[in-house]
């Protein structure tokens, strides 16, 4: 060979090698070999030695996780796989091309990635339409249904309201709210009414809130809320919650929502109850902020959960409120029973609060600490409530919940990738390598989406 060549010869030589590096199973680091082979223990194997000399750093970790996602999905087949595929919308932007790999299928997995791609806004709705329009799949025509979104496409969108698949409805009153067009109006109150699927019902409600903007302003838009209250009448505790929240929107509070959300509120009672204290507060009603502090303190357990969760800490009354229920009641104190779940709530409401905003109250950083010790406390409990105040330390970063969380993550049980996503949140990524080399399918996957997605706090 000429001298001449010998370097082009090294270059290219050099620039295989490295592609050669890059092809799972052909090179590059032992543990995301593994990973993308599907083998389990020799993976578990090179974490652990990896971890005991300290060289399993966050970066790794996560792709790992990634790793075993793209090894397990392109496994997935029938039913089952189809539930898998949806199980990664948690995680549809760091698998996005695994997902629109997975979408060129024909098959009710390939539907499921192309529902995830565009319910996460990684691909146009319309991207499926076309090609899916009448696939014979109600899958896939239920994802080429969510993509009927201009004017023009209005009746067929109606039709599509009718089908027996109640994916395909859903995807159909979903369209409509996109589409933002007056002529569908009747079509959505229709399946708001009727539709026997619940959750197609407030999609509908929505989609009507969606539409509201593009009505003739006064009359119509009173109209709108004058049905939305007919539907309330009828309709179970979810759909009267999705009619609130249409009440309080922009577009209806000041044509009639907010009489009706006054209405609501006269009664203070129940979850639709909650959801209008909440709307009228965001409106600027000061009748909202009054009686959802009312609801949180009193009543149903539940509907307590859930006003508790909607105060907001910027607000002195409110915080007045979560101060209270941090306290533990006194044992002498006839009258109170002692919540410890309304008091997670509470430290987890007042600890999701960015710190500025809540140093700006007087007393803020007071109930901060407050939140943090009844959190501390509640952690050492060996049930539910103590995991989910160990996840909640870590959400604020507060390492003292590590060693409650390690003794969770031993436990078989559908905490695990919450609990894997707390230790990663709080900088202990490594912890979670068990659980992303397991022999369970379902848990592996479950905890590497949220690995994937978790990152340092």
């Amino acid at each position: 060979m000429p001298p001449s060549l010998r370097p082009r010869s090294a270059l290219a030589l050099l620039a295989q090698l490295a592609v050669f590096a890059l092809v799972p199973g052909c090179g590059g680091d032992p543990a995301l070999r593994s990973a993308r082979s599907g083998d389990f223990p020799g993976l578990q194997k090179e974490l652990d030695a990896r971890a005991s000399s300290g060289k399993l750093d966050d970066g790794l970790v996560h792709e790992v996780a990634r790793a075993v996602l793209e090894h397990d999905a392109e496994r997935f087949d029938g039913d089952e796989g189809a539930r898998r595929t949806w199980s990664l919308a948690g995680c549809a932007r760091p698998m996005q091309d695994t997902l629109a790999r997975l979408a060129r299928r024909p098959d009710e997995i390939g539907a499921t990635a192309a529902m995830v791609l565009v319910d996460a806004d990684l691909e146009a709705k319309d991207h499926f339409t076309d090609a899916h329009k009448d696939d014979p799949l109600p899958r896939w025509r239920a994802v080429a249904t969510r993509g009927l979104i201009d004017r023009e496409e209005s009746a067929l969108r109606a039709s599509r309201s009718r089908d027996d698949d109640r994916w395909v409805r859903l995807a159909s009153v979903q369209a409509a709210g996109d589409a933002g067009c007056p002529d569908d109006f009747p079509v959505l109150l229709d399946a708001a009414r009727r539709d026997p699927d619940t959750m197609v019902r407030i999609a509908a409600v929505r989609s009507l809130d969606r539409v509201a903007p593009r009505l003739t302003e006064g009359t119509p838009r009173a109209d709108l809320v004058d049905r939305l209250l007919d539907l309330y009448k009828g309709g179970d505790e979810p759909l009267r919650g999705a009619v609130a929240r249409a009440w309080g929107s922009p577009s209806l509070f000041e044509v009639g929502g907010r009489r009706e959300l006054l209405a609501l509120v006269g009664n203070a009672f129940g979850h639709p109850s909650v959801e209008a204290a909440s709307a009228l507060m965001m409106g600027g009603a000061t009748e909202g902020e009054i009686v959802l502090a009312k609801l949180a303190t009193e009543g149903d357990s539940e509907v307590r959960a859930h006003a508790i969760r909607l105060l907001d800490p910027s607000r002195p009354a409110h915080l007045d409120v979560l101060e209270s229920l941090l306290q533990e009641s006194d044992p002498q104190q006839p009258g109170r029973l002692d919540d410890p779940r309304a008091r997670e709530i509470a430290a987890e409401t007042v600890l999701r609060t960015p710190e500025p905003l809540l140093a700006k109250a007087e007393k803020g950083p007071k109930v901060r600490a407050a939140a943090v010790q009844a959190l501390q406390k509640l952690a050492a409990r060996a049930d539910r409530l103590g995991v989910d105040a160990a996840i909640a330390l870590a959400e604020a970063g507060d390492a003292t919940a590590h060693e409650r969380l390690l003794k969770e993550l031993a436990i078989p049980s559908p905490m695990r990738p919450r609990v894997a996503a707390a230790l990663v949140r709080l900088g202990f990524a490594a912890d979670t390598r068990g659980l992303l080399a397991s022999g369970d399918l379902d848990v592996r996957d479950a905890v590497a989406c949220q690995v994937l997605v978790t990152h340092k706090r």
